[in-house]
């Protein structure tokens, strides 16, 4: 029987003519048959619209952006609403953002911290977002003095060492300052002249004050006592704020050595004197710098110069120069001359005494400076 069916089934299909019929069952049998209703499945999706409808703007709940037309850094973020917004990011605090075509660039905008040194008078200026000040303040370092010039067997001295300015150092928080604030920097002491006829030399001149407006101020170190007839004291400290006393000049003696610091401003050694016996004596050193362990000038002995204090290089903040070292004394020549401090704070040494020449000069202390470190 099915072999009769399907022969049957051939020999309608070799007499079709009619258009869009195909070979179909229909239960019972195989019979030649147009495309129903009925055979095509119900598709579940849309399937109106036209090619050039894909150019226009595609919602999110069809799974597009809903927007079109961006600019430079745009990019799409979720909102609220649960659909999408257009938006750039917003540069912060110390950020900046570039937003560029098919590119963002984000970058810091400021440094840690921002440090502003003054070696001359000026105006700090507050920097915007500052949250804590640091400021470290040196004051000028005192000059060393002359040495003095008296008659074979007459006992003298030479000049006192200056002394080392003071420092200090605070923190404030940025909101307790105003925006601006004056600074003064001390300037160095300079060196009393020698003596060129019978008589004492000259003191060298003190230091001046290092300050950061009303807030905060660091002294001076004193000028180192004049060489007399009798011991020449050194340099009175940096006022309240711990600098180091010059070296004296002593009689028949040795210069006494300057004192040393551990971050103030050292001492400058003291000049060389003369015995009543008529003998010769070398000056000191100066005061080294014990935090950075920078030795102090050289002591100059009978008739030479003392050395010059000796400055780290690079090196500011808490670290200073050494002192410079007392001259030594001469008989018939011009007493050493006292060496200059170096870096900011320290005291020049004492000129060394002479009997027919002219007594040393003291050596100039070093400045003052005032650094002011800003943290963001």
């Amino acid at each position: 029987m099915q072999s009769a069916n399907r022969q049957a089934a051939m020999d309608n299909l070799a007499g079709a003519t009619t258009s869009g019929q195909y070979l179909r069952g229909n239960g019972s049998d195989v019979v030649m048959s147009a495309i129903q209703a009925g055979d095509v499945p119900t598709l579940n999706q849309n399937t109106t619209g036209t090619a050039a409808g894909l150019s226009s703007t595609l919602i999110e709940t069809s799974g597009g952006t809903g927007k079109t037309s961006y600019t430079n850094g745009q990019l799409l973020i979720g909102n609220a609403a649960g659909g999408l917004t257009k938006a750039t990011i917003t540069a912060g605090s110390n950020v900046t953002v570039t937003n560029g075509d098919g590119a963002i660039t984000i970058a810091a905008s400021a440094t840690p911290t921002n440090v502003q040194q003054f070696t001359t008078a000026g105006t700090w200026t507050k920097p915007s977002g500052a949250k804590n000040v640091q400021v470290q303040l040196f004051g000028g370092g005192g000059g060393g003095g002359g040495g003095s010039k008296y008659a074979s067997g007459t006992q003298c001295s030479g000049g006192g060492g200056g002394a080392g300015g003071g420092v200090f150092e605070t923190f404030f928080d940025a909101d307790d300052l105003t925006s601006t604030v004056a600074i003064t920097v001390g300037a160095f002491g300079t060196g009393g002249a020698g003596q060129a006829v019978a008589g004492n030399g000259t003191a060298g001149t003190g230091g001046t004050t290092s300050s950061f407006g009303g807030y905060a101020r660091a002294g001076g170190g004193g000028g180192g006592a004049a060489g007399n007839p009798s011991n020449a004291n050194g340099g009175g400290s940096g006022a309240t704020y711990n600098g180091n006393g010059g070296g004296a000049g002593t009689t028949g003696a040795t210069g006494a050595a300057g004192a040393f610091s551990s971050r103030a401003g050292s001492g400058g050694g003291g000049g060389g004197g003369i015995s009543t016996s008529n003998l010769v004596f070398g000056g000191g050193a100066g005061g080294l710098q014990n935090g950075a362990n920078l030795p102090g000038g050289t002591a100059g002995a009978a008739g030479a110069n003392g050395g010059n204090g000796i400055q780290m290089s690079g090196v500011l903040s808490l670290f200073v120069g050494s002192a410079g070292g007392g001259g030594g004394s001469s008989l018939a020549a011009t007493g050493g001359t006292g060496g200059s401090g170096a870096g900011f704070g320290a005291g020049g040494g004492g000129g060394g005494a002479t009997q027919t020449g002219t007594g040393g000069t003291g050596g100039t202390g070093s400045p003052g400076i005032v650094i002011v470190t800003t943290y963001f």
